[in-house]
């Protein structure tokens, strides 16, 4: 607590002087702020005129430009796009307009056609800010900062559009307003001295700057500074670090065009904080000099009187009061200082000093005897003030702190001699003997040398002879030793119990003789599934676990011959659970007694991995096969259909010019019908490879086993019999029904043939199943499935059943149990589920019958409507050019064969990027282009982004021996006009065009 009669009285004095002077010191100090505000706030309306005067000059200049582009776009020769009358004028009204740096006029495609500079190249200057605005708004634009191409200058633009005798906008007249006449104009304004301004364009970049302008035009304004200005008001002000570093007012003013949503420049004006406030700073600065100078004069006279006149008579009592501490009884002051209070004070002082003489000679004696005791004490003997200073201590004391003398020591701190961890227990142990409190405290110390020595302290009071607490009085033994011997056996006890206590291994000892358990740790109960009282009171030897696994046969060893030993066993323990186990049993001997130490580990968890690893790897191989024959089979398939095409449209070009009576038409019809199954069989290869062809559909499960259940009971045994559990209210699925039915079909003739010629049954179940993250996990080829609810098909029967041999082979394709056959029902069934997102799971054993379940995943939030099929197409002739693009000659040849029966003109590529260089030539002629999707040099894919890029609304019909799902499923979003499936025929060729040209008519 702060307390004025403590100080001294020159400092007194001096408070006294300062005080007197706090309050004009205020006055100047509050003076001073108010200048310097005032001086800040007229910088600012400095700043906010210099940015309104500068803006009157931009929009002058923009107005003189307005006028003059709106008169060249009134002359006939600009409207005649007059190049050889208009560009003289342009030139002449350069003459004229030194501030201009170019004025240009584009047409309506933004190729620039006339130039006040010579031209050296064609220039498009629709990519400009200030064409693309100009054509946009229809009114005068602005642009940005740019280099001109053809005078290599900096200039910012202007565009104004000019329109035709229609009305429509026939070009923009640009004027380059050249950047460098920006610092000629503004440098006639004479700025104040340390004032500076900034001219940006709407992005930020530099047109002018009244200093230093040369190193700052064309360069981005600080991005922060302005992102504050672009979302700030239209006008504002700001105190902020400026371009060259140091702290500016700086105001800003937006200038915009009619028609611009955003500003088309800023300009911004600034003053340095210190040359606004320089007057301020000099004022202030005066008054305070003032005010120190009379200030320092009042200290010099306080500090004079004050040491004359009480000072140096203090001084003499102060010296006095030593001599006496020292023990210089024969102090004589009083005819030194005589008068006053002071005086009075010093012939006290000669009073005290006898009564001191008269008492140091008693203590004197008293103290030799206590040193004698005191010195020859073993244990240490100290004596301690409130702050631990040493006050005292003996030989014994000095050695435990390996100090050489008292000296060295006395009236330091003993805190520091203290180690961390005990120092607060010390200081509060000080803290209570000062209290009246006695105590004790074992604890660490360092003594002076470095060496660590632990000591056992008790502390009492030592008080005066009024019964005040001067001291602490400590004794202390040292007690390393036995500390020492303590910590080792403690820490050998602490590791033991922490080895039990958090070993995730199940540790327990045994007796070797009695075979009763002495020891086990909280993971042996954990792993046992038991309480640790209950296994404490177990024997080894009596163990029915022990016996059955043989453990107790490797126990009996290891406490024979004293090898350790490994034992891995799956136990049932005595309190009912199953657990596999890794166990290292070895032989322990404590005072020469055998003990049986077991540590078991629990390698449950472990095994269940491995065998999950183990079949996930047999499943992702399963899932790699498949798609490795799938794309084989597609690849195929899609050849397939391909020599299909050549074959099937030949026949029936044959068939049209062929007469009615030609005995040739019936091997030609046998020829399409053969074919026609051979593309049958490409598709059913492309529904194993899971790229079938679906027609997607809403549908009713159950509606689809109940229309398909005569036909089921027809194509089984007559002694099979044929149940339905159907589950009620199942959710609609979108689905392709034609598979769906093939794949019920498919399940219930291998029922029917699995169970043979005798009685059976066969049961077709239905019902729904939510499928969590686990349940997913369990499933067989589980790789393209997602959580969430499935309806689930389940075929049963009684038949002979599988081994796990022919389980592991029934979806590969080619394989069957049959004596004929493909092979491909299982695999095609397969592909069709996988297609459709979902899986099957297949349980069966010999002599038990099989269970096929299929899940498939439940409809979206929108159910799509079903595919419409075009049934029954007829040819219709048509008129325009399709461009056919196909790599093979003979697909080129009958597709122009087919398309000039129905009426059109044929061009052909035989890639894609013929077909592009073809496109580009005839693009006017071009109806419609048939693009192959699969092509060397282009593909299909690449050919249709450039055809589109040449022409956005061309109309392409994307052919393929691939299904139309997974082609339509790829060019989503492409513009894509339609798709033909390879091999098409002559009424699918022309269904399609009709199609397109029906869609022309209505846009």
């Amino acid at each position: 607590m702060f307390r004025p009669s403590s100080l001294s009285i020159r400092f007194l004095l001096l408070l006294i002087v300062f005080v007197v002077a706090l309050p004009a010191a205020g006055v100047i100090l509050y003076s001073g702020i108010e200048f310097r505000n005032a001086m800040l706030e007229e910088a600012r309306h400095e700043t906010l005129r210099l940015t309104e005067r500068i803006g009157t000059e931009q929009r002058n200049l923009v107005v003189a430009a307005e006028q003059l582009m709106t008169s060249l776009a009134q002359l006939p020769e600009v409207r005649e796009r007059d190049k050889s009358r208009v560009e003289p004028i342009l030139r002449e009204l350069l003459k004229l307009n030194p501030m201009y740096a170019n004025i240009t006029i584009a047409d309506r495609t933004g190729m620039m056609w006339a130039s006040a500079m010579p031209l050296s190249q064609a220039v498009d200057v629709s990519k400009r800010r200030f064409f693309e605005n100009a054509v946009r708004s229809g009114r005068l634009s602005s642009g940005e900062y740019i280099v001109s191409r053809i005078i290599t200058k900096p200039v910012f633009n202007l565009g104004y559009p000019f329109k035709d005798e229609r009305g429509g906008i026939a070009g923009v007249i640009g004027v380059s307003i050249n950047i460098g006449n920006y610092r000629q104009l503004l440098q006639q304004m004479n700025l104040p001295a340390g004032v500076s301004f900034v001219i940006l364009d709407h992005q930020g970049i530099i047109l002018a700057r009244g200093i230093e302008q040369e190193r700052y035009v064309g360069k981005p304004y600080p991005a922060q500074a302005f992102r504050k200005m672009r979302q700030g008001a239209e006008i504002g002000t700001e105190v902020r670090e400026g371009l060259q570093g140091d702290k500016r007012i700086i105001s800003y003013r937006k200038l915009r065009l009619s028609g611009e949503a955003a500003p088309y420049l800023y300009i911004t004006a600034g003053i340095p904080v210190d040359v606004a406030t320089r007057d301020a700073r000099r004022a202030l600065t005066h008054g305070i000099v003032l005010l120190s100078s009379v200030l320092l004069l009042a200290c010099g006279c306080a500090i004079l009187i004050g040491k004359r006149c009480i000072g140096d008579r203090i001084r003499v009592l102060e010296d006095a009061s030593e001599r006496l501490a020292g023990g210089d009884s024969q102090v004589k002051i009083s005819t030194l200082v005589v008068g006053g209070e002071l005086g009075s004070l010093a012939q006290t002082f000669d009073a005290m000093a006898e009564q001191l003489r008269a008492r140091g000679d008693a203590l004197a004696r008293s103290e030799a005897f206590l040193n004698t005791i005191i010195q020859t004490e073993p244990e240490c003997v100290k004596l301690l003030d409130r702050e631990g200073r040493l006050q005292m201590m003996n030989r014994a004391g000095l050695n435990m702190i390996e100090a050489d003398s008292l000296e060295q020591v006395q009236g330091e701190s003993v805190y520091p001699l203290v180690t961390p961890e005990y120092r607060s227990a010390f200081i509060e142990l000080n803290r209570k003997v000062f209290c009246g409190i006695p105590g004790n405290l074992v604890f660490e110390a360092i003594g002076l040398k470095g060496r660590r020595v632990w000591l056992d302290t008790h502390a009492v009071p030592f008080r005066n002879d009024q019964g005040e607490i001067v001291s602490l009085l400590g004794i202390t033994r040292d007690i390393t030793e036995h500390r020492k011997s303590e910590e080792e056996r403690r820490e050998n006890l602490l590791l033991f119990e922490s080895l039990m206590r958090y070993s995730p291994m199940g540790i327990r000892i045994f007796d070797g003789e009695s075979g009763q358990c002495i020891l086990l740790n909280q993971a042996t109960a954990d792993i046992a599934g038991g309480a640790v009282e209950a296994m404490q009171e177990q024997n080894f030897r009596e163990l029915r676990s022990w016996r059955e696994s043989g453990l107790l046969e490797v126990a009996e060893q290891v406490l024979e011959d004293g090898v350790a030993r490994v034992r891995d066993v799956g136990l049932h323990t005595s309190f009912g659970k199953e657990v596999a186990m890794s166990y290292i049993l070895s032989r322990l001997l404590m005072k020469d007694k055998k003990h049986l130490l077991v540590v078991g580990r629990d390698v449950t968890d472990e095994r269940r991995l491995a065998q999950e690893k183990k079949q996930m790897e047999a499943q992702i191989l399963h899932v790699q096969k498949l798609e490795s024959l799938g794309v084989l089979a597609g690849g195929i398939a899609h050849d397939f259909n391909n020599i299909l095409m050549a074959i099937m449209g030949n026949a029936e070009l044959a068939l049209l010019r062929l007469p009615q009576e030609s005995p040739v038409r019936t091997n030609l019809r046998n020829i399409e019908k053969s074919s026609q199954r051979a593309a049958d069989l490409a598709q059913q290869m492309l529904a194993y490879s899971g790229k079938g062809r679906f027609v997607i559909e809403v549908v009713d499960m159950n509606a689809v086993i109940r229309e398909m259940s005569h036909m089921l009971e027809v194509s089984i045994s007559k002694k099979v019999d044929m149940r339905l559990e159907l589950a009620p209210r199942l959710p609609l699925l979108e689905v392709d029904a034609t598979q769906i039915r093939q794949v019920i079909m498919n399940l219930v003739i291998n029922a029917s043939e699995a169970i043979g010629d005798r009685d059976g049954v066969i049961s077709v179940r239905t019902g729904t199943r939510e499928l969590d993250a686990d349940a997913v996990s369990r499933l067989w080829l589980n790789d393209s499935l997602q959580e969430g609810p499935y309806v689930y098909l389940e075929v049963c029967d009684d038949g002979c059943g599988m081994d796990q041999e022919t389980l592991s082979k029934i979806f590969d394709p080619f394989f069957t149990t049959k004596f004929t056959g493909r092979g491909l029902g299982m695999a095609a069934v397969l592909g069709i589920v996988r297609g459709h997102k979902g899986t099957i799971e297949v349980r069966s054993e010999p002599g038990k019958g099989s269970v096929f379940t299929v899940y498939l995943p439940g409809p979206s939030v929108e159910a799509r409507l079903p595919a419409q099929q075009a049934q029954g197409a007829t040819t219709a002739h048509g008129s325009g050019t399709v461009l056919l693009v196909d790599d093979e000659e003979a697909i080129r040849s009958l597709g122009r064969e087919m398309l000039e029966s129905l009426g059109y003109s044929v061009l052909t590529a035989e890639d894609g990027a013929a077909a592009v260089e073809t496109f580009k030539r005839r693009q006017d002629d071009v109806d419609c282009v048939i693009l192959d999707l699969t092509m060397p040099h282009l593909d299909g894919e690449q050919a249709l982004q450039l055809l589109r890029a040449l022409d956005p609304q061309v109309q392409v019909i994307l052919s393929s021996g691939f299904s139309e799902q997974e082609i339509t499923q790829r060019f989503i979003g492409r513009g894509l006009a339609g798709f033909i499936q390879k091999p098409y025929r002559l009424a699918d060729l022309s269904l399609k065009l009709q199609r397109i040209r029906k869609r022309e008519q209505r846009q």
